[in-house]
């Protein structure tokens, strides 16, 4: 299973991504799509999420980073120059994204407003069945206006959590969010073999897009609509029943989404029970515009994956002390 990475480029070479990452491409001309990364002040944001999706442990003998599915692929996909992320060449990513059949994609940006590139971009990969992640932003205490790609109809929106598990209070919050993730004083890898700890719904928004792999893996038949319904299904309900203004449908618990096999519904109706509210929005949208390798993801298994990606991240920041920085999803 294959995720794209949609932001900075990624350092392959990084011990605990080493095998993980495969080419990517550079879509504006800042920051190579494979192995390396730009200048800018988000220039490790991609190689941060990779290492939450796809870190391997195998650094410092086995106690480097393990991501939640340390068996996937990374597609690091460039969309910065000179530090800053551009929605057009975003859109083009996302498109190259589905051409290459990477099945979930991570958005490692945030926009203040939607290019009309943009929005046909997301709406064309929800067509072709792509589970599309983003951090829903960073601007809770700065008017908490929506971002995009996140608040995009067909994208899942992803809070921020503290160590309490609380919602971060930087995090942006309401209606369009969808699921809860830990964003907060997160151990990832970063360049030159090293490690980074930081704070932001782009911290969050890939252990959804991980969680989304595993049961992509687990259940190949399962279109995007079932797989995110699964997520909500057996998230740990936070806040108000229902759809929470902070928490939407509650923290992600990958392992209870592997343990529960049961499909859900596979309808497109609108109407049909446990709906994915991403994909609903798309189908309202549209009327409203007139328009490789198996991961080993039973769920016993999964459930140890998931605990020693819990138990590497606390060894580690025992180990050696962090450094901190938080990023917008």
């Amino acid at each position: 299973m294959t995720v794209a990475v949609i932001g900075t480029g990624v350092d392959a070479t990084h011990p605990d991504l080493r095998g993980r990452v495969v080419r990517g491409k550079d879509f504006a001309g800042g920051t190579g799509g494979f192995g390396t990364r730009d200048g800018g002040k988000a220039a490790e944001q991609s190689t941060h999420a990779a290492g939450i999706i796809a870190g391997t442990g195998r650094n410092y003998r086995g106690d480097g980073v393990y991501g939640l599915a340390p068996q996937a692929k990374v597609m690091p996909l460039g969309v910065y120059r000179d530090g800053k992320a551009l929605p057009d060449p975003t859109a083009k990513a996302i498109r190259h994204a589905v051409g290459q059949g990477a099945r979930v994609i991570d958005l490692a940006v945030s926009f203040k407003r939607p290019t009309p590139a943009l929005r046909s971009a997301v709406k064309y990969a929800v067509a072709k069945d792509a589970v599309i992640v983003a951090g829903a932003g960073d601007n809770g205490k700065e008017g908490n206006k929506p971002t995009y790609p996140a608040a995009l109809p067909g994208v899942v929106a992803v809070v921020a959590t503290d160590k309490k598990g609380a919602v971060w209070t930087s995090s942006h919050h309401g209606g369009k969010t969808l699921l809860a993730a830990p964003g907060v004083s997160i151990l990832t890898t970063s360049g030159n073999s090293d490690y980074w700890t930081g704070d932001g719904t782009g911290f969050a928004a890939p252990w959804v897009a991980a969680g989304a792999a595993l049961l992509r893996s687990e259940h190949p038949r399962w279109n995007a609509n079932q797989v995110v319904q699964k997520l909500i299904d057996t998230a740990d309900r936070k806040g108000s029943a229902g759809h929470d203004p902070r928490y939407g449908y509650g923290v992600i618990a990958p392992a209870k989404a592997l343990a529960d096999r049961a499909a859900p519904p596979a309808s497109a109706e609108l109407s049909a029970p446990r709906r994915h509210p991403a994909a609903t929005q798309a189908a309202s949208a549209d009327k409203t515009d007139g328009d490789e390798s198996a991961l080993v993801t039973i769920g016993v298994v999964a459930g140890v994956l998931v605990v020693l990606a819990v138990l590497a991240v606390v060894l580690i920041s025992r180990r050696r002390p962090p450094s901190d920085n938080s990023h917008n999803g």
